[in-house]
């Protein structure tokens, strides 16, 4: 009541509200939300809490999608990366790509049929601020088909550039920049939460690694890009990824294991063209339940093995979940799954 009394409007109480009876000049204040504004302006916002409780207007969880986006967007967040976002019209960039009728400009006149472009874009116009360490990706809409309705698809792409990491006072030497290493990390994180069912393989023309879903389809590529570089620049890598929305299910969580686990050294000797996946998905059958974790050692190939064969090293982990294992079931399975892969691809355990 004081706080409206004082810029000129009537007040007066009424059963348990206040009257407001508006000044002529006010014709501003036209509901109870501009009467609320009015009391804040004159009681200070510095005197209204700043800070936002958590809170959720309904009991409706998200849609399934809008998780996975967010899923994907957290993920890169937390790796370095700065999400942009671009507009989705440029020049024909694909064979399929959809043109607009009624174009606003030349440069313009499609709709994109790739996230990479404007992702390099975005990295040249950082070097152009003498920026060079840049870590962008977006998630967003691509099209295409020339003919008809356009196919939309949900993507994200990644594009990095410069040092492996931020420079430090301590050390001395210059932060190696990323190669195809750190490029094939940051591509498998994104198709872990994008992609989850598709694996990473490497590739073959202009693309380092990619990505196969469970039907042999390319839903991902990574590899070095092309890019207007000064000469203080590095390379420029990227990743573009299909987001699979139907296909993802939700986080699974299992508890922390109670009973001990047994680990195993094998050592195998693989003949020429026999691949350490190949290895690893007969172990992965064959030592169904017990086996909860592979992971390859090391490789040698030397005089020691036959020529065109290399030795490969592989730590095995053991668990039951309900009992401590004993030694003898644990050989049972290594000799189960050594027979399958003798018998399936001419793999045999080194003995030297």
């Amino acid at each position: 009541e004081r706080l409206l009394s004082s810029v000129g409007f009537v007040v007066a109480p009424k059963d348990d509200r206040l009257g407001v009876q508006v000044p002529g000049w006010r014709p501003d204040v036209t509901r109870e939300v501009d009467l609320i504004e009015e009391v804040a302006r004159l009681s200070t916002y510095d005197a209204f809490p700043d800070e936002l409780r958590p809170y959720r207007p309904g009991t409706v969880p998200d849609a399934a999608s809008e998780q996975v986006l967010a899923r994907v967007r957290s993920t890169l967040v937390r790796a370095g990366f700065l999400e942009c976002r671009n507009t989705p019209l440029g020049p024909a960039d694909a064979a399929d790509a959809v043109a607009l009728k009624n174009p606003l400009s030349t440069e313009e006149a499609y709709l994109r049929s790739r996230l990479i472009p404007e992702l390099v874009a975005r990295v040249e116009y950082n070097w152009s601020v003498r920026e060079r360490d840049v870590r962008l990706f977006e998630v967003g809409t691509v099209f295409h088909g020339g003919g008809g309705r356009p196919e939309e698809r949900l993507s994200v792409a990644g594009v990095v550039t410069g040092g492996r990491r931020p420079p430090h006072w301590t050390e001395a030497a210059k932060v190696p920049d990323m190669d195809i290493w750190d490029l094939k990390q940051h591509f498998e994180l994104a198709v872990s939460v994008a992609a989850p069912g598709a694996r990473v393989v490497p590739g073959d023309g202009g693309d380092v690694w990619r990505a196969i879903d469970p039907g042999s389809r390319v839903v991902g590529r990574a590899g070095r890009l092309e890019a207007d570089a000064p000469k203080w620049a590095a390379a420029v890598l990227g990743f573009e990824v299909e987001i699979d929305v139907l296909g993802q299910r939700g986080l699974a969580f299992t508890p922390l294991p109670e009973q001990p686990a047994t680990v195993q050294d094998l050592s195998l000797v693989l003949p020429g063209g026999v691949t350490a996946e190949q290895v690893e998905a007969v172990l992965g059958r064959e030592g169904r339940p017990l086996l909860e974790r592979l992971e390859v050692l090391d490789e040698y190939r030397g005089p020691n093995v036959v020529a065109g064969t290399r030795g490969v090293t592989w730590r095995c982990l053991f668990r039951d979940p309900a009992r401590t294992l004993v030694d003898r079931e644990v050989d049972a399975v290594i000799r189960r799954a050594l027979t399958a892969l003798e018998g399936e691809l001419g793999v045999r355990r080194r003995t030297g």
